[in-house]
């Protein structure tokens, strides 16, 4: 998540049309598509629901416009300062299995923790994550432990997390389309061992299957947390197979020492979160 990002976001927001953000910030309107889908593919969620005219915000874009606003003032004087002074950004991942309203609220945490620096927050699979670790491309990450700490590693247990089978709600004579999220190397994430399926709609988010899943009568394996809404609301229901749950990690480089407020705060709050 970038400042140009947010900025972009907020704009197309204001003006309802890509084309006349475009045209108040002075770039072309595929250069704005593409910003925006790094921002999407960032915060594993839709912002716009397409083919609207004017350009209307998902349900999720509602929710995160007024906290972009406010991104927007932070990371403006982030990076004007960081500009100025050379400062080192900080780098920060979330594991898939970490749930989208956790990841926001962490991310409004470190962005406030953190007013006077350039910020670097992504979401990806484990696998992905853990390369990143290993080649120190990453600073500090929410994700499931390393089979092996290297030595410029630290690590802190945070407590597990919940996975889920759910569906829409059932109708006679119709049968669930089966969907899953997949990672970087294209395998379904968080089905269980035992289940074997061919044919499974696949999707990059979360976010994305989650919805497909209420509307085209899907069913799947998706993080508690993912789905508690959607599951109160009725939208979704459970099925008969049996949750499980994942160990979660922080996992941060040695050379965070100074930073080790914000750690144990980030700590603190993930372990709330868990189980």
């Amino acid at each position: 998540m970038t400042l140009d990002q947010i900025k972009t976001f907020v704009a197309i927001a204001h003006h309802g049309s890509v084309r006349k953000a475009a045209r108040a910030l002075g770039k072309s309107q595929p250069a704005l598509t593409a910003t925006v889908s790094r921002l999407e593919a960032s915060l594993g969620c839709e912002l716009f629901i397409k083919g609207t005219r004017p350009l209307k915000l998902s349900s999720f874009g509602l929710r995160f416009l007024p906290r972009a606003m406010e991104f927007d003032d932070v990371l403006t004087l982030t990076h004007t300062f960081s500009s100025k002074e050379n400062v080192k950004s900080l780098r920060v991942c979330f594991d898939y299995g970490i749930a989208l309203d956790e990841v926001n609220q962490l991310s409004q945490l470190i962005i406030t923790d953190n007013a006077l620096r350039s910020i670097d927050l992504f979401r990806t699979d484990t696998a992905t994550i853990h390369q990143l670790l290993i080649k120190q491309r990453c600073d500090l990450a929410l994700t499931q432990p390393l089979s092996h700490l290297p030595p410029f590693l630290e690590a802190q247990h945070i407590g597990e997390r919940e996975f889920v089978e759910v569906q829409a709600p059932l109708q006679a004579g119709k049968q669930h389309r089966m969907m899953s999220v997949h990672n970087e190397s294209g395998q379904p994430l968080w089905i269980n061992e035992t289940d074997q399926h061919k044919d499974l709609i696949s999707f990059n988010r979360s976010a994305d299957m989650l919805e497909a899943l209420i509307n085209f009568y899907g069913k799947g394996w998706l993080p508690k947390g993912e789905v508690t809404r959607a599951l109160s609301e009725g939208k979704v229901e459970l099925t008969e197979k049996p949750s499980y749950q994942k160990r979660f990690s922080l996992v941060w480089q040695q050379q965070l020492k100074a930073e080790a407020k914000l750690v144990n705060r980030l700590a603190r709050y993930s372990q709330l979160n868990g189980t």
